[in-house]
């Protein structure tokens, strides 16, 4: 592994952590409701240098986020490593089998999508094990859509302005 790989991958991971920490400060209607800016450096991780990289950024940003804001080891910390893992896992798994189909926006959909639903599955067997959980869908959806989207965005536009100053 390259220095300038590694730079770029804990830089990112930096960013990442930055934003879970000021993200969980932000008040919502429900807890577990986030607009998941802390994605957007595992988005562009994928993007810029691959599925491990953004594997490794997500693990660094959750622990050391949830250590940051005292979760760690609790049903929040493994909400939010299971289901950022497996939604890392499946923005890596569709980039890598349709290229260059999807753009950040569209993997950063499909990503928030996963996650979501990943963290339902695990609060309803493990925690609730009550499937009236699953009356959530439409409104965590909703969210996951519209933080799926912002998210895109921004990493669509950080991803254009690095590669013109070739970062």
């Amino acid at each position: 592994m390259s220095t300038r790989r590694i730079t770029i991958t804990a830089l990112l991971g930096a960013v990442g952590i930055a934003l879970f920490v000021v993200e969980s400060y932000i008040p919502m209607p429900l807890p577990f409701l986030k607009i998941g800016l802390a994605n957007i450096s595992s988005v562009l991780a994928l993007l810029m240098l691959g599925p491990s990289a953004a594997l490794g950024v997500v693990a660094l940003r959750v622990t050391v986020g949830s250590l940051l804001v005292g979760t760690f080891l609790s049903p929040a910390f493994v909400l939010a490593s299971a289901a950022g893992m497996i939604s890392a896992g499946a923005m890596a798994l569709t980039k890598g089998t349709t290229k260059t189909l999807f753009s950040a926006l569209g993997l950063s959909l499909i990503g928030s999508v996963v996650h979501v639903v990943v963290q339902l599955v695990i609060v309803r067997f493990v925690y609730v094990q009550n499937a009236a959980v699953f009356n959530l869908i439409p409104l965590l959806l909703l969210t996951a859509l519209i933080g799926g989207f912002v998210v895109g965005l921004i990493s669509l536009r950080l991803i254009t302005s690095l590669k013109e100053v070739r970062l």
